[in-house]
């Protein structure tokens, strides 16, 4: 716009001493943990599937979902989208979040309801928000146009599902994957199961 002033902008706060609130504690959030903390913020983090002394081994708080929800400056959530995660921002959540709380999605879009979380953007019951995919993900729609209101709101960065992307993260998934196919095809035990059966 022609400016060029350091006050053009929205207000700047630094994170040293603010919370910084993980849904979910699996091994991304604990590497996101890792590197937050060296900003200065108090990382807290709720996970039902985690034991609270496995939590705090890692320096993080463990928390309420309510505790997490009122208390994060910025809440990452980290989670698996289940019949019970679907929606879990929704307008009663968001309500409870502070004004000024950043909501960051880099999970699945569902767990963040898009209707709500525009209203919480547009009537201030939250800061902004950023996320890595919505309700709805674009790539599924045939003849996708960009009319979600969420897409024009000057509070909210929305990327294509891509928050993992860089050139090396593509080759490192192709690569692990089949490292994993190879491993099972000879009848090794898989590195990453997603359940406790046993592969013979």
């Amino acid at each position: 716009q022609g400016e060029w002033h350091w006050r053009t902008g929205q207000p700047i706060h630094r994170l040293r001493g603010r919370v910084f609130g993980l849904l979910s504690f699996g091994f991304i959030a604990r590497l996101i943990a890792e590197r937050a903390k060296a900003f200065g913020v108090e990382v807290w983090a709720h996970d039902p599937f985690i034991d609270e002394s496995r939590i705090r081994s890692h320096e993080v708080r463990p928390v309420t979902f309510d505790e997490l929800v009122e208390g994060s400056d910025y809440l990452v959530v980290q989670a698996p989208l289940t019949p019970q995660t679907h929606h879990t921002f929704d307008r009663a959540t968001l309500r409870r979040m502070k004004p000024t709380s950043i909501l960051v999605n880099t999970a699945r879009g569902p767990i963040v309801e898009d209707a709500a979380i525009h209203q919480a953007l547009t009537e201030g019951w939250i800061g902004g928000a950023a996320l890595d995919d919505l309700e709805e993900e674009p790539a599924k729609q045939r003849g996708w146009r960009p009319t979600n209101p969420l897409l024009t709101l000057p509070n909210v960065i929305v990327t294509p599902h891509a928050a993992y992307y860089s050139e090396e993260a593509i080759t490192t998934v192709r690569r692990i994957a089949a490292e994993e196919a190879v491993r099972v095809l000879t009848g090794r035990p898989p590195r990453s199961p997603v359940n406790d059966l046993t592969v013979r």
